[in-house]
């Protein structure tokens, strides 16, 4: 087919004021390329949603091949394309050929194809929107999960730390009732007993350190019933007694994390719908680009 002259580039519409854009060829090469309408349109989505208070703004170019004189063609995601718009001119670019503008297609077509296109967004066009029930928190526009996730580990932070430190109160006043049970007794056993007096208030600092460590760090510490124990015979029940309030001490700062995290990672996902009055159009043309298989 041979290329169109200099003066038989004009729009093919049957309807003069049907505004034509082509899509440029600086992709192409030096091929020839044959260009074909498309309806295009360019919308706007106002989200303003609130319940949740997401709001965003959405632009959108779609394009949908003439198929048929039937403007009410039930619109599919299969058979829209994204189109780039600030890729196109109004004049027929050099190179190509131009398929042919069925005469139906004149101001009343557009209308239809219009409002079908209205139909199929507040049908098919959705947002995605997360929530975390315990913080009752909504995600921001554009805001992924992870990120979300991750917004409310940070927001769970102080109430954890409260928690954590309320914990540590609890486990310091335990450790004081051990030291003053087992700590500075009356010294009446002499060098025996002075020395075991030693070996219980070292025992009793490494436990005192390790569960400060423990709760101010918020981070696991070495368990210490992993290391051999070197302690001289006859103190073993101080030893048992601080052992049991460590375990019991890592337990709880496990269940506090755990929980915590839980409430972090209780995400629910909402999708969102654009309202009729969310939608306004920009403008709508007709599209010349090439088709997928060309």
């Amino acid at each position: 087919m041979p290329l169109p002259s200099p003066g038989s580039r004009q729009p093919y519409a049957a309807d003069r004021k049907i505004r034509q854009l082509y899509q440029t060829t600086e992709n192409y090469g030096s091929s020839e390329i044959e260009l074909f309408p498309f309806f295009c349109i360019e919308t706007r989505i106002d989200f303003n949603d609130v319940r949740t208070g997401f709001r965003e703004t959405v632009s959108l170019s779609k394009a949908l091949e003439i198929y048929s004189d039937t403007a009410e063609l039930f619109w599919t995601d299969d058979m829209i394309r994204e189109v780039d718009l600030a890729k196109t001119s109004v004049s027929v670019p050099d190179g190509v050929r131009l398929g042919v503008l069925p005469d139906f297609v004149d101001a009343s077509f557009i209308t239809r194809m219009e409002n079908q296109f209205i139909q199929y967004l507040l049908r098919c066009f959705e947002t995605r929107v997360y929530r975390n029930f315990d913080l009752n928190l909504y995600s921001f526009s554009g805001e992924s999960q992870p990120e979300f996730f991750k917004r409310c580990v940070e927001l769970f932070e102080s109430p954890k730390r409260q928690e954590l430190d309320e914990l540590y109160e609890v486990f310091t006043r335990r450790l004081e009732q051990i030291r003053q049970k087992y700590i500075g007794l009356p010294d009446i056993g002499g060098l025996d007993q002075a020395k075991a007096d030693s070996s219980n208030k070292d025992a009793f600092m490494n436990c005192s350190d390790r569960i400060s460590r423990l709760f101010y760090s918020a981070e696991p510490v070495p368990d210490p019933s992993i290391a051999p124990s070197r302690r001289p015979s006859g103190v073993q029940e101080l030893d048992e007694q601080l052992l049991s309030l460590e375990k019991e001490a890592r337990q709880a700062f496990s269940n506090l994390c755990s929980r915590y995290e839980q409430k972090a990672q209780g995400i629910d996902e909402y999708i969102l719908h654009p309202n009729l009055k969310d939608i306004h159009f920009v403008r709508s043309c007709i599209l010349w680009i090439p088709r997928r298989n060309a």
